[in-house]
């Protein structure tokens, strides 16, 4: 459902990893790509042990394409498709980090009053149907399908059951299963002894641990700018016609980007999300719920439109915002 600046990215950390392995003495760098959820997952280490960096950057991709096999809507055999399948019908025992994921975006609905809600599935398909056909779908087929849409109709039962109060209800996790696998790979590196990393799912979300040797942070382009990441994550959002306003059935109409920083990917995936779909008034005052958090609207072109927590943005080289925008906060 999302889109990053892949190729700002990468170039920013092909600067970084040519100018700082010349001066990591002591610290090996180890960097490894695996494609699961749809993209390319890299993880960057740097660790006194290279075996070690090796073994624990091992351990996190295995737990991202394993949360794969769980979430995915595309597989017929994940945890996520049978409970699409059979949740309509009574409770279903799912998988623990399905569970947990699903239990988060329930609390992201609550906050943004449904702007951001994974029982969209049924609305993506219509779409996506009457895309393939030539046309927009109809205005009947469109509210055919918001019948099925609503957080509400997800009932939880701890520790790891879940049902549907409709049969026709169906889950998508694209707005938030990548900073969740993000998080998830964070805290495998870390429970190896990992204190420098960065894991990039697509250039859409991203998490940096600690930095570089000899360095402050990891610089990460947004849009036409960088900023310094540390020990926080980011996720970028741009409208191409598939993140869908679940209140009015239709794509959000807005060609920005929005880029949010939290310390949490998951947060930072949904609420990148969600800013894409709201006024950005709207979005300030959800931000306003989230202490952590700063946001970077941008136009299409990538110039940055207004920011909101800017004093908690740092931007690389003591950059600023352009004369043309505006910095925000809530009233």
């Amino acid at each position: 459902m999302r889109s990053g600046n892949r190729s700002g990215l990468l170039l920013s950390l092909f600067v970084l990893l040519s100018l700082v392995s010349l001066r990591a003495d002591t610290l090996s760098l180890v960097h490894q790509q695996r494609y699961s959820m749809g993209t390319m997952f890299d993880i960057i280490v740097y660790h006194s042990s290279r075996p070690d960096a090796e073994r624990a950057i091992e351990r996190a991709m295995d737990e991202i394409v394993r949360l794969d096999r769980v979430m995915s809507h595309y597989q017929a055999d994940s945890n996520l498709s049978k409970l699409n399948r059979e949740g309509g019908s009574g409770f279903i025992v799912v998988e623990p980090s399905l569970y947990e994921v699903i239990q988060e975006s329930i609390w992201f609905s609550r906050q943004s009053s449904g702007a951001f809600d994974v029982t969209i599935a049924p609305l993506l398909r219509k779409w996506k149907e009457a895309l393939e056909e030539g046309r927009r779908p109809s205005a009947g087929e469109i509210s055919d399908a918001q019948r099925c849409v609503g957080y509400q109709q997800i009932e939880v039962s701890a520790p790891d059951r879940i049902r549907f109060r409709s049969p026709c209800v169906e889950l998508d996790l694209g707005g938030i299963g990548k900073g969740y696998a993000v998080d998830r790979a964070i805290a495998m590196l870390r429970s190896d002894g990992i204190r420098h990393a960065l894991v990039n799912a697509g250039g859409s979300s991203i998490t940096a641990l600690g930095a570089p040797p000899r360095t402050k942070s990891w610089p990460v382009t947004v849009g036409r700018k960088v900023l310094n990441l540390r020990d926080s994550s980011l996720s970028t959002s741009q409208q191409h016609g598939e993140i869908l306003d679940p209140r009015t059935g239709s794509p959000a109409e807005t060609t920005m980007a929005v880029s949010v920083m939290t310390r949490s990917a998951t947060a930072a995936d949904a609420l990148s999300t969600t800013l894409v779909i709201l006024p950005i008034e709207e979005g300030v005052r959800l931000l306003g719920r989230f202490p952590d958090a700063s946001a970077v609207w941008m136009s299409a072109g990538g110039d940055v439109i207004t920011a909101y927590g800017e004093s908690r943005i740092q931007w690389l080289k003591n950059e600023v915002l352009g004369s043309n925008s505006r910095t925000l906060e809530p009233n």
